[in-house]
């Protein structure tokens, strides 16, 4: 599989360029959805006038790397390139954009889901960057671990867990999962259907709740928060 090197030909900003890091800052790789049904190029023309993320515009499109539909890998800025594509995270992470519209948590206006063949490169290219940076499956993320709950949606949230080790194999049904599925939909935060399945919407709820509430935003329903859980619920 082959990586498209865009770098140079998607057009740039007529000013602004991005600061450089050491390739030794990176260890995260984070991974994105398009929340659109642009092509790359639509989408670099959109970040390079004034938009959402700066009203002067950013310098390109503000990921490392874009998947097209069709699978096709493009790298669209320099690895040592501090881009714009998830606050707090830009020195340390590479962002993957994968372009589509996906259903994800608190986000239900999707149009599309990611193709087979996005889901093959999106495999093939994060183990070829933890090749290269020697980067573990803890080291892959989702944009929803840093403040956005619908990014990069459904399928690929349970990819990314499944590379984390946090997503159960096969249905498990729990009185306790069932619990907490209850008190969460209580609250608001949609997790699902009560059935006991520790599942993708349950896992997203947990981490909702837990970032609405100021804990670890872990997934995992501790000691600290099940009993704020309880406490919002009683």
């Amino acid at each position: 599989m082959e990586i498209q090197n865009l770098i140079t030909k998607l057009p740039w900003h007529p000013t602004r360029r991005w600061s450089v890091r050491q390739l030794s800052k990176i260890g995260k790789i984070i991974l994105h959805q398009e929340l659109g049904e642009a092509d790359v190029e639509a989408v670099n023309n959109y970040h390079i006038q004034p938009n959402h993320i700066s009203s002067r515009g950013c310098p390109h499109l503000c990921y490392h790397y874009a998947i097209r539909k069709n699978g096709e890998i493009i790298q669209s800025n320099e690895l040592s390139s501090v881009t714009w594509h998830c606050k707090g995270q830009n020195t340390s992470a590479i962002g993957i954009m994968v372009v589509g519209n996906f259903n994800g948590p608190g986000y239900d206006m999707g149009t599309s889901e990611p193709t087979k063949e996005q889901i093959k490169s999106i495999q093939f290219l994060i183990e070829y960057l933890q090749k290269s940076f020697n980067l573990s499956n803890q080291d892959v993320y989702g944009h929803y671990h840093f403040g956005k709950p619908a990014c990069p949606g459904h399928d690929l949230q349970k990819l990314v867990e499944k590379y984390r080790n946090n997503l159960p194999e096969g249905p498990k049904v729990e009185k306790s999962v069932k619990e907490v599925q209850k008190r969460l939909n209580k609250l608001g935060y949609a997790a699902g259907r009560e059935d006991g399945i520790h599942g993708i919407k349950t896992l997203s709820a947990i981490r909702r709740f837990q970032h609405t509430q100021g804990l670890v935003v872990d997934g995992i329903m501790g000691p600290k928060t099940w009993s704020r859980l309880i406490e919002l619920t009683k």
